[in-house]
């Protein structure tokens, strides 16, 4: 397999759209045009949905409402999800009971808060807090929103994608007119400053840690302005091994080595990987079905922790996923 390297590269700045069947998942330079292009003009009627690998609808969580961004907990039982407020056009997070469908405010206050991850034991989480002057990284225990401050920036945004499995660390990523995106990581316990992970001329995001936590996958625009799932290790970072056949991003890591990403034409796909001889190998990589998105630019979906099951937020204007009639096999060395 090609190792990729994030060094000299033009960076990649992008817009966001669906046109037909393919999506480009872009992000703006300034956080407040990011802001409003996730927030939109007009609500986005979208359901949380459970589907199956094939892409069967096996059931419904909570109402119809303008969801963004949604994060499983470890164990399964509750999500994470921010939802906008038509009142005051920013976004609150919301906890959903993923069996009953229940639903807790979580956050409620004029900041914009569109992004969380849940620490390895699901009692606490890390979110984001967004104003025109200011963004934030917090830290609550999930019984009651109790902030702590994590990281503090002026302007610019903040969205925690990623905590490590040792609980130390979160993966954030930023964004700069210098760099476009880039992926930084923020020691928990405060005792050192947040150091740059990916930091490049291209664009880096949606890192997610590996179960053992010594690997990092992640998106980069540093091989073309298609972004390329890559992966490599953490915290040392250096080369970088390609996952993603055609394109790919918002990988998923699960715990018996299997990366779920969405492809550029909206598929949901799966890279069966492996660790060999201190490097990342690609046996296999599988179409599961084709993801009616509501948002290129929030995680569209996330996997439950034995693999059965996919939650997605699917935008009801545009139907239910299409289940793929012919498998396609891929190796990549």
């Amino acid at each position: 397999m090609r190792a990729v390297h994030g060094t000299g590269i033009t960076r990649w700045v992008a817009r966001a759209a669906v046109l037909g069947a393919a999506i480009a998942v872009s992000v703006q330079i300034v956080s407040f045009q990011i802001l409003s292009a996730q927030r939109g003009p007009v609500p986005v009627l979208s359901q949380l949905t459970w589907f199956s690998r094939a892409g069967t609808m096996m059931g419904r969580i909570g109402p119809l409402a303008d969801h963004g961004n949604l994060e499983l907990s470890p164990d399964g039982s509750r999500v994470g999800v921010a939802v906008m407020d038509q009142t005051t056009r920013t976004r609150d997070l919301w906890i959903y009971d993923t069996k009953s469908g229940a639903r807790t405010r979580f956050t409620s206050d004029p900041a914009e808060q569109n992004w969380m991850v849940w620490s390895p034991d699901g009692t606490r989480v890390v979110l984001n807090a967004l104003t025109p002057e200011r963004s934030q990284l917090l830290e609550s225990p999930v019984r009651a929103f109790e902030p702590r401050e994590v990281l503090a920036t002026g302007g610019g945004g903040a969205w925690p994608v990623s905590w490590s499995p040792d609980g130390r660390t979160v993966l954030y990523v930023t964004n700069s007119p210098a760099t476009s995106n880039d992926v930084w990581a923020a020691p928990i316990d405060g005792r050192a400053s947040p150091s740059p992970f990916q930091h490049t001329s291209a664009s880096e995001n949606w890192a997610a840690f590996s179960p053992n936590g010594k690997w990092v996958a992640f998106s980069s625009t540093a091989a073309s302005d298609v972004p390329e799932v890559l992966v490599t290790r953490f915290p040392g970072g250096g080369q970088s091994y390609r996952i993603s056949a055609d394109g790919g991003s918002q990988a998923r890591w699960r715990r018996d080595g299997e990366i779920v990403y969405l492809a550029p034409d909206r598929r949901l796909m799966s890279a069966t990987v492996a660790e060999q001889d201190g490097r990342i190998a690609v046996s296999r990589i599988d179409p599961l079905f084709t993801l009616a998105v509501a948002y290129g630019a929030y995680h569209a979906f996330d996997v439950s922790a034995d693999g059965t099951r996919i939650l997605a937020n699917v935008n009801i204007g545009a139907g239910v996923p299409t289940q793929q009639v012919r498998a396609e096999h891929h190796t990549w060395w």
